[in-house]
This record gives structure tokens, C-alpha cells and sequence, in this order.
């Protein structure tokens, strides 16, 4: 990191590739026009500064504080404001699309960051589709997030908090999660090739369909994983019984499948006895000639499944979202039960 003693010497550095001037203190400093692409401020003084039409594309401003500070005209898209205090800005025809910004940002009053095309980064996040490659997201608490069909190739998201998150199609190639907390993730149809899993928490995450090929997966637990036969782990990579196999005829008697997106699948015939499946989405599901007596199906979602022939002795459908009609005759809620 470079502690520059003038402005003259901070463009000096810049011109030269120094990137980093992180804590930096420039309180009414007068960088407009200045074009300082990628910069690096994260815990920057820029109390009062002058950035009006400054370039500050995918400058990381982490915790930055700009309070008064005049970012009229100033270029910030894809930056991050995460923890930033812009308390007082000017804001005026600033560019902020795909800007990150979490809980802890703060804006002028009566700043809306959504309306501007600032994307959150925090846990319930709505980044479907968002277009991320290369981002950091070291640490970030991501949990519940649904980054479905997001681009996250080269994407530094070590020690992520990512619980529960929502990355179905998801393209995460040579991207390091080493440390992550991926465990009940929706990771269906997901490209990780060449991904860095070093020591990630995978138990109860969905692979299903998913390319792990030449993934580093050393430490990483995968307890209670659900797989596919379509599912391509790394060469050599050994399955052992702590991950279930879901398919057709697949043997998941008692496994706990709860609150897995499984929209689609095809359970045609598997022995489901005893499984716990409660608030699992089923929606459209094959469930033909499956054996689900005694499961847990409370709260599941099994809109548009095909249940015929299924065994439903002693199933519990408490609060499950069904129509009876895609059930057939010979598959019934036991008596007592709402469905």
C-alpha cells in the first residue's frame, strides 16, 4: 500500500499500476476529472472531496467515508460502496449501476441505491442473472441470496457465507469459495469447474446435474449432498454413503431431503420411506410408483407432481401444496390429513 504525500504523488503511483490506497486520508481533496479506474479505497477519507465526473469504475470504496463529498457526474458503476458513508453527497446524474452496497451503506436522505441500479450484497440478495465476474465477495454474508443463472466466473468468494442461497445454473468457473458456507445451497445445473472448494461446507447442498470437473475439493465436507447421475465430480474423486443419489429407483429411505429445491426431478420408483421432506419444492416433480410411506411432506410443494401409484400409507401432507388430481387412484392422503 502507498501513502502518497501529495496529489501529484498519488497520480504519480497510479500511472505507474500502484492500485492500492487503501486508508488513505483525502479530505477535500479536488480529484474531478481524475480517472481512477479499479482503484483501491477502501477506508479512504474523501470527507468533502471533489469528484465530480471522476472515473471511479469498479473502484473498491469499502467503508470509504464520503460524507459531503461531490460525486456529481463521477462514473461508479460496478464499484463497491459496501459499508461506505456517503451521508451528504452530492449524487447528481452519478452512474451506479451494478455498484454493491449492503445493509450498512449509507446514502444521502431520500437516496434510493435500487432505483439507481445498485445491487445489494447481503443475505436474501436479488441477483438472478446479475453479471458479477470477478467480484469480491471475500466474506460476504450471501445466505438465502438468489444469484440463479449469475455470471461469478473468477469471483473471490472465500469464507462467503452462502447458506441456503439460490445458484441454480450459476457459472462459477475458477472461482475460489475456499472456506465457504455453501451447506443447503442450490447448486443444480451449476458450472464450478476449476473451482477452489478447499475446506467449503457442502453438507446438504444440491449438485444436481452440476460440473465439478477439476475442482479442488480438499477438506470439503459434502455431508448429506444430493447428487445425479449427470453430476461430473472431480477425476478420481471417491462417493462415499453420506451423499444421496437422486434419480430414478434411487434408494433414499430416512435421508433428510428437507427444504431442497427438487423442481422437476425424476423420483420415478425410488424408495422414499421415511424421508424427510418437509418445505421441499417437488413442483413437477416424477414421483410414479415412488414409496413415500411415512415420509415427512409437510409444507412440500408438490404442485403439477405426478404422484400416480405412489405409496402414501402413513405420509404426512400437512400443509402441502398438492392437487389431489395429479395423485391418481390408487394415491391418497391418510385420513386426518389436509392437503
Amino acid at each position: 500500500m502507498v501513502q502518497p504525500t501529495s496529489l501529484e504523488c498519488l497520480w504519480t503511483a497510479f500511472v505507474a499500476g500502484e492500485r492500492n490506497f487503501s486508508g488513505l486520508d483525502l479530505t477535500g481533496a479536488d480529484l474531478s476529472h481524475w480517472r481512477l479506474g479499479r482503484i483501491n479505497l477502501n477506508g479512504a477519507i474523501l470527507v468533502g472531496a471533489n469528484l465530480a465526473q471522476a472515473n471511479l469504475k469498479r473502484a473498491t470504496l469499502r467503508a470509504a467515508q464520503l460524507q459531503g463529498a461531490n460525486l456529481s457526474r463521477a462514473d461508479l458503476r460496478w464499484a463497491d460502496l459496501r459499508e461506505a458513508d456517503l451521508e451528504g453527497a452530492k449524487l447528481l446524474q452519478v452512474r451506479l449501476e451494478g455498484a454493491l452496497y449492503n445493509q450498512y451503506t449509507r446514502f444521502p436522505q431520500d437516496f434510493c441505491p435500487l432505483q439507481a441500479g445498485l445491487w445489494p450484497c447481503q443475505s436474501g440478495a436479488q441477483l438472478a442473472a446479475k453479471d458479477l465476474r470477478g467480484r469480491d465477495f471475500s466474506q460476504a454474508d450471501l445466505t438465502g441470496a438468489d444469484l440463479g443463472g449469475a455470471l461469478l466466473v473468477n469471483c473471490n468468494l472465500t469464507g462467503a457465507r452462502l447458506r441456503q442461497a439460490n445458484l441454480l445454473n450459476a457459472l462459477l468457473t475458477q472461482s475460489d469459495l475456499r472456506q465457504a458456507n455453501l451447506s443447503r445451497a442450490t447448486l443444480m445445473l451449476a458450472d464450478l469447474r476449476e473451482a477452489r472448494l478447499n475446506g467449503a461446507n457442502l453438507r446438504k447442498a444440491n449438485l444436481i446435474g452440476a460440473n465439478l470437473e477439476n475442482c479442488d475439493l480438499t477438506g470439503a465436507d459434502l455431508t448429506g449432498a444430493l447428487y445425479s447421475d449427470g453430476t461430473q465430480f472431480p477425476k478420481g474423486y471417491v462417493l462415499d454413503a453420506t451423499l444421496f443419489r437422486l434419480g430414478p429407483e434411487a434408494a433414499l429411505a430416512g435421508a433428510d431431503l428437507s427444504g431442497a429445491r427438487l423442481s422437476g426431478i425424476d423420483l420415478k420408483g425410488a424408495q422414499l420411506a421415511g424421508a424427510n421432506l418437509r418445505h421441499t419444492d417437488l413442483w413437477g416433480a416424477c414421483l410414479v410408483n415412488a414409496n413415500l410411506s411415512g415420509a415427512n411432506l409437510m409444507g412440500a410443494n408438490l404442485l403439477g407432481a405426478n404422484l400416480a401409484g405412489a405409496q402414501l400409507d402413513q405420509t404426512n401432507l400437512f400443509q402441502a401444496i398438492i392437487d389431489l388430481s395429479a395423485m391418481g387412484r390408487t394415491a391418497q392422503p391418510r385420513s386426518g390429513q389436509s392437503a
